[in-house]
């Protein structure tokens, strides 16, 4: 096999239980960050494993030269057990396969794991990490090449298979991390705008229970009309009817009400990296709708007990009323502040505005101004941050915009 063929043969046993990752999570679209994370890592074994298992071998080429990419992408997912175990099953397998040195190979993956920990809280860290490993990984083909692989071979054929090495681990890391990136944002952009449509599906839940309930009111109201002219022996004949469709009504409402109620499932999360996730998702969106745009994150973490898909929807709504209330050349800016046992998160912009009436009644059921509005949005995102014992309220003047305080105790 040509060293073409055998590249893009390892290249598919790294992208093949990737991409089976991203189709279920796209399929399944209300699973949890564990299960995400677990099914990651699920893909990241598959592929180091078909990669040892069944990878071609160059003697020419460094033999692992894509092995690690698996490492890569543990750690800019922030994967750090699978990491380590991936860490030490490389370790191993160069040592036995290649004969490499063992303490230069500890020292290796130490390396990466350090460059890991060092840019963790910086900006751009991914391509930080990237790079990182892309110097590490050409100084370690620098030692083998020399020392093992082509210990006795002129010095150009060297220099040329150490260059050669170290730009294709580099192209082929870029392509196969940006695929993945790429996939994850769509699925993301794309529960976005399931979120986005959710309010359009309480609406029509919320016409047709009207419509349903309307029914047998009308029918309650027509015997109740009838009795008026009738005498006291027709009642027994029309008031079981009566009653039976009062209980219909009322099975109809319960139903409704179990369809709404709201259920929390906290587990711990990173709240600045579900910030950073949520902006990532909600870029494009604001892109559309030419709003300028400003996210102050902390590079740190921040881990708390929440519900992250409900909290992700109390954000998702807030700028959705915000890019609803926009006007020309507004601007949307989301601040982070934490003090003792709290932290609050500040959305801003500069839209309408609200007037003081308007402002005083936001939050209460089905009050709003929109003209397809159906007034649950505030309420419902009031309710889920009430129920993580948190506090959520709006400050705004007309004309002028609107800021939203979003305030969590941390556990």
């Amino acid at each position: 096999m040509s060293i073409f063929g055998g590249v893009i043969t390892n290249t598919v046993y790294i992208l093949f239980p990737l991409t089976v990752y991203i189709i279920y999570t796209a399929y399944i679209r209300n699973l949890e960050q564990k299960e995400k994370k677990l099914f990651l890592e699920l893909a990241l074994y598959s592929s180091l494993y078909m990669l040892i298992r069944y990878g071609v071998m160059f003697k020419t080429v460094y033999p692992a030269l894509l092995f690690n990419i698996p490492l890569v992408i543990s750690l800019m997912k922030d994967q750090k057990l699978s990491s380590i175990l991936i860490s030490i099953i490389l370790i191993a397998f160069n040592y036995y396969k290649f004969h490499f040195s063992l303490i230069l190979l500890i020292i290796e993956y130490l390396a990466y794991f350090t460059a890991y920990l060092v840019f963790y809280n910086k900006k751009n860290r991914n391509i930080a990490i990237i790079n990182s490993f892309i110097i590490i990984r050409t100084i370690t083909i620098i030692h083998q090449t020399i020392f093992y692989i082509m210990p006795e071979s002129p010095f150009l054929e060297m220099l040329y298979y150490i260059l050669f090495s170290s730009l294709l681990f580099s192209f082929l890391s870029y392509i196969i991390i940006m695929i993945l990136d790429k996939s994850e944002n769509i699925i993301n952009y794309n529960s976005t705008l399931n979120e986005l449509n959710r309010e359009k599906e309480i609406r029509e839940s919320l016409f047709k229970i009207t419509h349903e309930v309307k029914n047998p009111l009308a029918v309650c109201r027509g015997y109740l009309d009838m009795l008026e002219n009738q005498q006291k022996k027709e009642y027994k004949k029309y008031v079981p009817i009566i009653s039976n469709e009062i209980n219909r009504t009322l099975n109809l409402m319960d139903d409704f009400l179990d369809y709404t109620k709201i259920k929390i499932v906290k587990e711990e999360t990173d709240l600045y990296l579900l910030l950073d996730e949520m902006k990532e998702e909600i870029k494009p969106l604001l892109k559309n709708n030419n709003i300028e745009s400003k996210f102050n994150i902390p590079d740190d973490e921040l881990y708390m007990e929440v519900d992250y898909n409900r909290i992700k929807q109390v954000l998702v709504n807030v700028f959705k009323n915000s890019i609803e209330a926009k006007k020309d050349k507004m601007k949307i800016s989301l601040d982070v502040y934490q003090k003792n046992n709290q932290v609050t998160i500040k959305i801003s912009d500069t839209g309408i505005g609200m007037n003081k009436e308007t402002l005083k009644r936001i939050g209460e059921n089905f009050f709003t101004t929109k003209r397809n509005g159906t007034g649950l949005g505030v309420s419902l995102s009031k309710e889920i941050i009430h129920l993580h014992s948190g506090k959520m309220y709006y400050k705004s003047a007309e004309g002028k915009g609107t800021d939203v305080y979003i305030e969590l105790p941390i556990n």
